[in-house]
């Protein structure tokens, strides 16, 4: 994620500066770092997976997340891109709402185009088994309206390959559920795990708990994928409290004001309108802070963050799909029992345990010897 910096002192920043200063940090929490920390390791080690889920409540911070992700990515490889300036180790789209009530692929194949040539390259060499046109013309008009779904799957193809991209992020990806059946679902998400198996790259879905819907729409894409859940602040745990309190103390240190304001004591209604999401609670403080800073204010107070809390009714809807999401992706133990059921498990079970049960038992019989030989007994000594 790109900072602002300059070289002037704060006290004599302007108010833009001050602003962008405070909307392009990025506080470190907990559950910010383990996330980053579980998608870095499954782009380093895959394990045979094409696709990575990476879910969560809205406004939890996944875009910042991702940001941060290109940002890293892209200062490691510094050298190489300074030498190669056709190598793209990283890139990013969104994927757009629907206007027509169903998920269009092909202005997602045409965003990623974009992405794909924010670091131009000269004549991408097109491969001799690809049908795709060389000018340079039909080159400039890749991902038009006109060009077909086909050829900007295989552009996209042929570019990804051509950048040597490592994993492709996809902003807001749960749009992708947006279709019209789970068969085209099922379909198109075959489609991306094809591509991402042919070019040898990842594909990173960013998104909400809708993600959970492609999981079940195959083994073969269960099988080839990994999730990486992204959880909000619990009110139910201390430790998430503690640190939520942490994350409010933070946010006011990064304000240029000339006291620092004390959030923290604060918290318990800042949780409550941010349902413990940190993505939430960054954009309100920012328009919060947007405020002071126009009043020349020497500090955050209650009469600027007020104005600009979420409502009851929008937290109400927001809490209720964070929870249902949770709920899914937890594993239930009915879910447990099934799976063992319908692999067999509980009878074997059952089967190992009477068995074992029917040896303890025939082992604990006497056994009877031979006619007239006694049994190896001791004799009982000293009495009458």
């Amino acid at each position: 994620m790109a900072i602002y910096r300059s070289n002037r002192p704060h006290h004599v920043l302007s108010r833009q500066e001050k602003l962008d200063l405070f909307r392009n940090c990025t506080v470190v929490h907990p559950h910010l770092k383990k996330a980053y920390e579980e998608f870095r390791d499954a782009v380093n080690n895959p394990g045979g997976a094409s696709i990575i889920f990476l879910f969560g409540p809205t406004g939890v911070g996944k875009t910042t997340l991702l940001r941060q992700i290109m940002k890293v990515m892209l200062s490691e490889k510094t050298a190489r891109l300074e030498r190669d300036p056709n190598y793209l180790p990283v890139a990013t789209a969104e994927a757009r709402a629907p206007e027509s009530g169903s998920f269009d692929w092909k202005v997602y194949y045409q965003s990623v185009l974009a992405s794909l040539a924010e670091l131009p390259a000269l004549d991408y060499p097109i491969p001799n088994r690809s049908k795709l046109k060389k000018s340079k013309s039909y080159q400039r008009n890749i991902g038009s309206k006109n060009s077909h779904l086909s050829t900007l799957r295989e552009q996209v193809i042929v570019n990804i390959q051509y950048r040597e991209l490592v994993v492709f992020l996809t902003d807001e990806a749960q749009r992708f559920s947006k279709l019209a059946s789970s068969s085209r679902q099922q379909a198109q998400m075959d489609a991306l795990q094809s591509m991402a198996s042919m070019t040898n790259t990842l594909h990173g879905l960013f998104g909400t708990y809708e993600l959970l819907e492609f999981r079940n729409l195959s083994g073969q894409l269960s099988r080839r994928s990994i999730d990486i859940h992204f959880p909000r602040y619990q009110a139910d745990c201390s430790e998430d409290l503690v640190e939520f309190q942490r994350v409010l103390k933070s946010f006011g240190e990064k304000m240029t004001l000339e006291k620092a304001p004390e959030l923290e004591i604060h918290w318990e209604y800042f949780y409550e309108r941010s349902i413990g999401c940190v993505g939430i609670l960054k954009d309100w403080l920012t328009q919060a802070y947007r405020k002071a800073l126009h009043e020349s204010a020497s500090t955050l107070s209650e009469h600027h963050w007020q104005p600009y809390a979420p409502s009851i009714a929008q937290c109400l809807q927001i809490a209720a799909e964070a929870i249902e999401g949770e709920k899914a992706f937890e594993f239930e133990s009915p879910e447990v029992s099934l799976l063992r059921q319908k692999l067999g498990l509980s009878r074997a079970s059952s089967s190992t345990i009477s068995s074992g049960t029917s040896s303890v038992v025939a082992s604990s019989k006497k056994t009877k010897g031979r006619p007239g030989v006694r049994q190896p007994n001791r004799d009982v000594i000293g009495e009458i």
